[in-house]
């Protein structure tokens, strides 16, 4: 079933308020157009596991641009999202923040079809679609740094290292959590330099963006 666009973009800048996220009005047909294509394609492939429009917005949409609380420099910023699946965190922040060069790492094929298909019918710039696993493309020799890496679906903790390795110099890697690191984690040769939390809308649970550096 199709849902309400109008009601959605409502319901969308009411939720991103809540949070303290800003949000032009000019973005919001890309996240109702996005969920359109989300519910479409997942009847034939598996994108997520959540099909309420409304826990699709706060779960997924709101959650992840709520990253923009944790990025500087958006005017010129070279993102990499690490495990894309259905594109978050990585197609919402693209959609609030146009001007971001935006990587997608994804080894599904059929989840980088989607990806590339929603990219190109939205008419996004600077989005490039990566058919790889971490580990193969932290080795090709034509590999970019950049200078947000995030991560929300992809577990980490023993990839690290190769995480860093990725990042220029003053780069930083924002994790999505449900929770605070523990104390003394270090994410490869990362250090953590800052949490976030906050509550999802009509109470759809605790997050936490942590940040580390070099």
């Amino acid at each position: 079933m199709e849902h309400d666009a109008s009601q959605f973009e409502v319901s969308f800048r009411r939720f991103a308020t809540e949070l303290g996220i800003p949000v032009d009005s000019s973005c919001l047909p890309f996240f109702s157009s996005y969920l359109s294509e989300l519910k479409k394609w997942n009847k034939a492939i598996n994108l997520t596991a959540i099909h309420d429009d409304q826990e699709v917005l706060v779960k997924h949409f709101i959650d992840s641009v709520a990253g923009v609380k944790v990025i500087e420099n958006m005017d010129k910023c070279e993102l990499l999202d690490i495990g894309a699946g259905a594109g978050f965190p990585g197609l919402p922040l693209k959609f609030v923040l146009p001007q971001i060069e935006l990587e997608l790492l994804e080894p599904s094929e059929k989840k980088g079809a989607f990806l590339r298909y929603v990219a190109g019918s939205l008419g996004l710039r600077h989005v490039t679609v990566v058919p790889s696993k971490l580990e193969q493309y932290v080795r090709r020799p034509t590999r970019r740094l950049f200078d947000y890496i995030v991560v929300r679906a992809f577990k980490v903790d023993e990839s690290g290292q190769m995480v860093a390795d990725l990042l220029k110099p003053a780069g930083k890697v924002i994790l999505y959590r449900a929770e605070r690191v523990p104390r003394g984690f270090r994410l490869g040769g990362l250090a953590l330099v800052q949490e976030v939390e906050y509550e999802l809308p009509s109470g759809y649970g605790h997050r936490v963006l942590s940040v580390f550096s070099k």
